[in-house]
């Protein structure tokens, strides 16, 4: 344990200590064409019977495994991951000390490591700052245990260790896209005296929610494959909605986003990754009554849009890759309004007792942080980008990435560190709602994230 706290504090150090950052792959050889690999890698990452889930449910039946899959990429000796995890959330350090056990297993350093949750809610977080907050509080509320959570990064770390002596060689990247139908829907509508109104997860067992316009979404999902030659290796996928027909319910599973997932990797017989994007305010509300066969519906017309963009997709010669990482400094509040309810409510063991976890210790945990940047990253193979964001960005953000890249494809994945919460507009502060009571970030982190996004998509210089 004492080894731990001090990588994680080296971590921290580190990333407190970091500025901007390009850091272009090179040939170990020098030469112009440097050598690409490719190794993929996957872990359960299903908690046993008993431990806490998301909204402190304990779990209780296992429906299906919740993976940590995810790609090893060499360009000449120098190593970048990119996995996604079936986990509601990582935040602040859990979330740093997933990536460096990452980047020691992989050789690498934990700035050229990106991990997203891909965040069901039939799943756990962690957030091992909060843990040790609640246990510390008189009748602390549950939390996942420190034993499984150290036996998974154990269990990551050899997965990965084991993908990185299987490292192949790989000189052919594509991209491809496709509409996806009924999937989708906004969160935040507005009623006719322009109040948002909250369409939910679950909203269609509401007729009246149910009827309403499917509102501003993004319906394109991506795909991203490498290959070699004709032989695909690996395909990564891309589409922003929360990814929740179910919640809370004492089971875990990967849900619809996962079952397509796998459900495509066994089709093909190719390894595939699903990572979510810009969620914040995108939901399956409008299609998703939680009865089984809607819920089936909804992975059928995922797996579709996969296959589509799949068959849409044109493989073309690899060029070099470029990782370029960003260290934002987001506004977390740290007021007295904010801060001093978040104690009293840790302090009372009679307060409810998610009021403690996730409006207490976890935005404690935030605020303790407050100085020690996000640290954001992309990926850049010729006219593909991919942008890692942290927290639950609103849509708004990945629309901005797609515009600012007009001529290019632009996929971006959210849910990093989610110690931010939800990542709003300023627009979003002023209009109400859901969102802006559920963040960690006061306004102005908008223009900050967008001046990020342009950074990591080389718009403009690392400063």
């Amino acid at each position: 344990m004492k080894a731990s706290k001090q990588a994680l504090m080296r971590v921290g150090l580190a990333a407190l200590l970091a500025t901007s950052a390009l850091i272009p792959a090179h040939a170990a050889t020098g030469t112009i064409s440097p050598k690409l690999r490719i190794a993929t890698f996957r872990c359960d990452a299903t908690p046993p019977r008993g431990e806490t889930l998301v909204w402190l449910v304990k779990h209780k039946t296992p429906k299906d495994p919740q993976l940590l899959k995810g790609v090893v990429l060499e360009d000449g000796g120098k190593r970048y991951v990119l996995c996604a995890l079936d986990w509601c959330l990582l935040c602040n350090e859990s979330e740093w000390s997933f990536r460096e056990t990452i980047a020691r297993a992989a050789g690498t350093e934990p700035t050229c490591v990106a991990i997203q949750c891909i965040h069901q809610h039939v799943a756990p977080y962690a957030d091992e700052g909060a843990h040790r907050m609640l246990d510390a509080a008189p009748g602390s509320p549950s939390h996942l245990t420190a034993k499984f959570l150290d036996d998974l990064r154990a269990r990551l770390a050899k997965s990965v260790q084991q993908a990185v002596k299987r490292l192949e060689p790989f000189d052919r990247v594509g991209c491809g896209e496709a509409k996806v139908d009924r999937v989708a829907s906004e969160r935040r509508l507005k009623g006719s005296d322009g109040k948002i109104i909250t369409r939910g997860s679950e909203g269609a067992k509401n007729p009246k929610l149910a009827e309403m316009p499917e509102g501003d979404i993004d319906p394109m999902l991506k795909t991203i494959t490498f290959a070699r030659g004709k032989k695909v290796l690996a395909r990564l996928h891309y589409y922003a909605t929360h990814p929740q027909t179910i919640s809370c319910d004492g089971t875990t599973s990967a849900d619809f986003v996962g079952w397509a997932r796998e459900a495509m990797e066994r089709k093909e017989r190719v390894f595939q990754v699903y990572f979510t994007g810009c969620s914040g305010n995108v939901t399956v509300g409008k299609y998703n009554d939680t009865n089984p066969i809607g819920r089936a519906a909804l992975k059928a017309r995922l797996q579709a849009g996969m296959a589509a963009a799949i068959a849409a997709t044109q493989l073309a010669p690899a060029e070099r890759l470029v990782w370029r990482t960003d260290a934002v400094a987001l506004p977390i509040r740290t007021d007295a309004a904010f801060v001093d309810p978040s104690r009293g409510w840790v302090a009372d063991p009679k307060a409810a007792q998610g009021l403690r976890v996730y409006k207490g210790a976890m935005r404690l945990a935030s605020v303790e942080r407050a100085k020690r940047p996000f640290e954001l990253s992309s990926l850049q193979v010729g006219n593909i980008h991919i942008v890692h964001l942290p927290g639950e960005p609103m849509l708004e953000f990945q629309k901005f990435a797609q515009r600012s890249k007009p001529n290019d494809f632009v996929a971006v994945a959210g849910y990093g560190d989610c110690g931010s919460a939800y990542i709003c507009t300023d627009a979003a502060f002023a209009e109400g709602g859901y969102e802006p009571t559920a963040t960690n970030l006061a306004p102005g982190a908008e223009q900050m994230v967008k001046a990020s996004i342009r950074r990591l998509l080389g718009e403009a210089p690392n400063k």
